[in-house]
């Protein structure tokens, strides 16, 4: 479980919150009402996004399992790649059977297209084209993509433009370039691992940027240092994060090789060898600190924001979207 929550904080933090040193703690009715504000601002930037035709569009087919591409949902809404998808063997032109509610293959072609009405908009064409789609194969993922390109248009004007290129070396992923473009939304992310078995010590920076007509709406930026435990793994040492997420920043470190995993009291082990400040960027006032904190008598623990006045406030029952990205139910 210990495990499980620092993996949950890696995974979760880098999506949600540029940063600079903060002069003065802000009171806790002030810090709470920051945390709402940055909660609602989260939720309206989700709905607005959520409405645009191309993402519309993209949730439809996801939810088909007639249609022919490499990733879909399943009935709980998690998104996943078809291990046993072949881009070469699906190749051609598709349309939606609107009575039988399936995609029927027309004819062959050099590459995917897929045509289908737009969702809430009747006798509105969409057009998906998969123009290029390679996986490659990791120690701990069968099947990893390594090259997306795709394109997706209502009648003639273009949506959304995705492109994805990952490298693979000694068996783990070594870099990625995905970027996501529409008209009104930008999204980009990048890492790289530097290091290899050879030597023990290595890098792994990774950047993530989204923009809204323009405005930045989040930056962030994740340095971790690793070890390589050749032949097959490597484990986290330290890492640094920068981020932010409207007007809330978000910085600090973790020094995970300093914590004892088996630790009795591994909460105080965490808490001990980690700063993770939030802040408010408009006039540089500490928010909290993250911790970690037991979760009732349950033998488990939580992540917490932990106030000027010492009291805390779980982390998912403030920002309630990480409810969905850990996992976790409302």
């Amino acid at each position: 479980m210990k495990s499980k929550q620092s993996l949950n904080l890696i995974l979760v933090l880098p999506f949600l919150l540029l940063s600079c040193k903060t002069s003065h703690p802000v009171d806790k009715t002030e810090a709470l009402n920051s945390i709402k504000i940055l909660n609602a601002d989260i939720i309206s930037f989700i709905n607005r996004s959520s409405e645009l035709p191309g993402f519309k569009a993209i949730g439809f087919l996801l939810k088909q399992p007639s249609a022919p591409l490499p990733f879909q949902s399943d009935t709980s809404g998690s998104h996943g790649f078809r291990h046993d998808f072949s881009f070469t063997a699906e190749k051609g032109i598709y349309k939606w059977d609107t009575a039988k509610r399936v995609f029927v293959k027309a004819k062959d072609t050099s590459l995917i297209l897929i045509r289908f009405p737009m969702p809430g908009r009747p006798g509105s064409e969409c057009s998906f084209i998969l123009y290029e789609y390679e996986t490659g194969k990791t120690r701990s993922k069968p099947v990893f993509p390594i090259n997306i390109r795709a394109k997706l248009f209502t009648g003639n004007k273009e949506e959304l433009n995705i492109s994805h290129r990952a490298c693979i070396s000694e068996g783990m992923i070594s870099s990625i370039s995905s970027k996501l473009n529409s008209d009104s939304l930008g999204f980009s992310f990048e890492m790289k691992r530097e290091g290899s078995f050879s030597v023990k010590n290595g890098k792994l920076n990774s950047s993530l940027l989204i923009l809204e007509k323009g405005k930045e709406i989040m930056r962030a930026t994740l340095n971790v240092l690793i070890d390589y435990h050749p032949p097959l793994s490597y484990s986290v040492q330290k890492i640094s994060i920068e981020q932010k997420l409207f007007n809330t920043e978000l910085s600090g470190t973790i020094d995970y090789g300093s914590i004892n995993p088996s630790s009795d009291n591994y909460d105080q082990e965490f808490n001990k060898n980690t700063r993770l400040e939030l802040s408010n960027s408009d006039d540089k006032g500490t928010i909290g600190n993250i911790v970690l904190s037991p979760d009732g008598n349950s033998g488990r623990f939580d992540y917490f924001i932990r106030l000027s006045d010492g009291s805390e406030y779980r982390l998912t029952d403030q920002i309630m979207v990480l409810k969905k990205l850990s996992g976790k139910t409302p």
